[in-house]
């Protein structure tokens, strides 16, 4: 069986139980995979036949993949940003925006290939049948980039914003959940995945306004999952919400599959 070295950087793995993490115990069938967690490990890449990384362009993944010579994957995050040069096997991307946009426009090797790779994990984000109490629900890292202020602007009702406190830039998150909380929203930092698909289901509306380079991917498809209807504000996003199929950890899981085995039999 190959072997497969998963490369990412994380600071809490309890919460991390999205659909790659779901596609990848799936991958588990056909691989023998090992996971190197940046934040607590500095386990070699070497010794393994392909390393798949999980990170934007400029990541701490990203860097420590650069000088590898083996085989190598990356799974790009939602705010992939454009680089002058990519060194990859394969990049696995979320959305045609992010491919048409950066990977379609900047140098890359001959025989790098752009593999579409995305989904959410239906066993956690799923309809739950409860009846809504919150008229719009915002997901995402309290940051200038989710825009949640126009929650105020925009929204009546019942408001709730869920999100990550930003501990290396407290500042800007508290500014921003201060202003949240004068106009009425209710605030809580990020809950486990179990917890966040009640909040979904609780919810009427789940608004995402933000930038192209401000995320929001993932959320998108756990509230579809849920059943929930989105709003967004931006074109990127809209691709995943007006899409006719709802990516699943089992598509993300055939992706990935098969993109690294037809890699692995190239001679």
């Amino acid at each position: 069986m190959d072997r497969l070295l998963f490369v990412y950087d994380l600071e809490n793995d309890s919460l991390w139980s999205d659909g790659l993490q779901a596609a990848l115990k799936l991958l588990e069938s056909s691989f023998k995979i090992d996971y190197l967690n940046l934040q607590n490990s500095n386990h070699s890449l070497n010794g393994y036949d392909f390393v798949l990384g999980w990170g934007a362009f400029g990541s701490r993944v990203d860097n420590t993949l650069k000088n590898y010579l083996g085989k190598k994957g990356l799974c790009l995050g939602g705010n992939a940003t454009p680089v002058p040069y990519i060194d990859y096997d394969i990049i696995f991307y979320e959305t045609k925006w992010v491919k048409n946009n950066y990977l379609n426009r900047a140098e890359h090797k001959k025989t790098t290939r752009f593999v579409h790779a995305f989904g959410t994990n239906t066993q956690i984000y799923k309809p739950l049948n409860l009846s809504p109490v919150i008229d719009y629900l915002t997901i995402g890292a309290f940051a200038l980039w989710k825009n949640q202020r126009m929650i105020l602007r925009s929204k009546n009702g019942i408001k709730m914003a869920i999100g990550q406190i930003q501990r290396g830039n407290l500042s800007e998150s508290l500014d921003i959940i201060g202003d949240l909380m004068l106009g009425g929203c209710i605030i809580s930092d990020m809950i486990p995945p179990k917890k966040l698909a009640k909040f979904y289901n609780l919810s009427r509306i789940v608004y995402l306004p933000c930038d192209i380079i401000g995320g929001g991917e993932r959320a998108v498809l756990e509230a579809k999952a849920c059943g929930i209807p989105v709003e967004v504000e931006n074109d990127k996003l809209k691709e995943i919400k007006d899409s006719p199929i709802l990516w699943d950890e089992k598509y993300y899981k055939s992706q990935l599959k098969n993109a690294i085995k037809y890699e692995l039999s190239k001679k």
